[in-house]
């Protein structure tokens, strides 16, 4: 068993239900996640290979946006 947390095996439904702030950040982003009926089964990571983002980056700032308060 892993002992990290990997935010990329997140699906992107529950990420956007968890940190709502990060609609805008996938909408910056022009990834069409936000209403996809299909983001209850892809993984952040699946958003990574699908718009080749650079997965360290888009893993990084999607993690501040989760920890930000307001």
């Amino acid at each position: 068993m892993k002992d990290d947390f990997d935010l990329s095996e997140i699906s992107v439904e529950s990420f956007l239900k968890s940190t709502p702030k990060a609609v805008r950040f996938f909408i910056g982003r022009h990834a069409t996640c936000i209403g996809c009926g299909f983001a209850r089964f892809c993984t952040l990571k699946d958003v990574v290979n699908i718009y080749q983002l650079d997965e360290k980056l888009f893993l990084e700032e999607l993690a501040k946006i989760a920890i930000q308060k307001y």
